[in-house]
């Protein structure tokens, strides 16, 4: 068996506003932790996955800085395998166990999958000692350089039920693992975006649809442009609406960010 190398690379000054909540993060590395993925894997969607199912359901947003997210990121991508997982360790001041997720690739029926896993007990919102298949965990399938998680891997039933929204069938051919539809995305969101009848809340979230799809085909100014108007759309919502959707602009904004500090090389780990 390798011997893991456990860093804790990350600790929390106590003048952090995070600091009343998380005493460290840190990592379990494969020993030969490495600078770059073997899979060579569009950061995006990763990116993605990775503040939608961990940053934002753990409630990380607010509680870690964006350069500890981008380290967090960076540290997981450049470092799963199959031959052994990458796990991050996050340490709660209120929590008996450590939060720990891990990522690993396997086969399963001809194609790669990442596994996603964590010790977090969903019924009981709780970490454990060790992972249960009661705990919180993903799939996500490799197709190429993309990953594509259960929801959006393409089916004609999933896109008839989309046709009814522009945004909603852009988004699902964005994430979906098939390449013939991606030329349809820029003009339906387009679309979408000025038609006179669209409620204000969802052209911001087109614009925001429409900031993905540029930082997936590497316009990052493009992307800037489209991110700006959607902030100026968010200042006009109803306050209802801007808690509703606050964390997606977040979120956007901070992907916007990282994808425009990582792209064509990851940031390197400290030794």
């Amino acid at each position: 068996m390798k011997r893991l190398l456990f860093s804790l690379v990350i600790v929390f000054a106590l003048s952090t506003c995070a600091s009343a909540q998380i005493e460290y993060i840190g990592f379990s590395l494969p020993e030969d932790a490495s600078s770059g993925t073997p899979y060579q894997l569009e950061p995006y969607f990763f990116l993605h996955y990775f503040y939608v199912d961990v940053l934002y359901f753990f409630d990380l947003l607010d509680k870690v800085d964006l350069q500890t997210k981008m380290e967090m990121f960076a540290k997981i991508l450049n470092n799963i395998r199959e031959d052994y997982p990458v796990e991050l360790v996050i340490k709660f001041d209120d929590w008996d166990e450590p939060l720990r997720v891990s990522y690993r690739v396997f086969a399963s029926e001809g194609r790669q999958i990442v596994f996603m896993t964590t010790n977090f007990d969903l019924e009981n919102q709780e970490t454990l000692p060790a992972y249960t298949w009661e705990c919180y965990a993903h799939i996500y399938y490799i197709f190429g350089d993309k990953l594509v998680n259960n929801y959006y891997l393409f089916s004609e039933e999933k896109e008839e039920v989309h046709m009814t929204d522009l945004n909603d069938l852009a988004d699902f051919y964005l994430f979906d693992e098939r390449e013939d539809n991606d030329h349809l995305i820029e003009d339906l969101l387009l679309a979408h975006i000025n038609a006179g009848d669209e409620p204000l809340v969802s052209r911001f979230v087109g614009y925001l649809t429409l900031t993905q799809y540029y930082m997936v085909i590497n316009e990052l100014e493009k992307a800037g442009k489209r991110l700006a108007e959607a902030e100026g759309l968010f200042e006009e919502l109803r306050e209802k609406d801007k808690e509703n959707w606050g964390a997606l602009l977040t979120m956007t904004k901070e992907q916007v960010e990282v994808i425009a500090q990582i792209r064509g090389a990851l940031p390197q780990d400290e030794e």
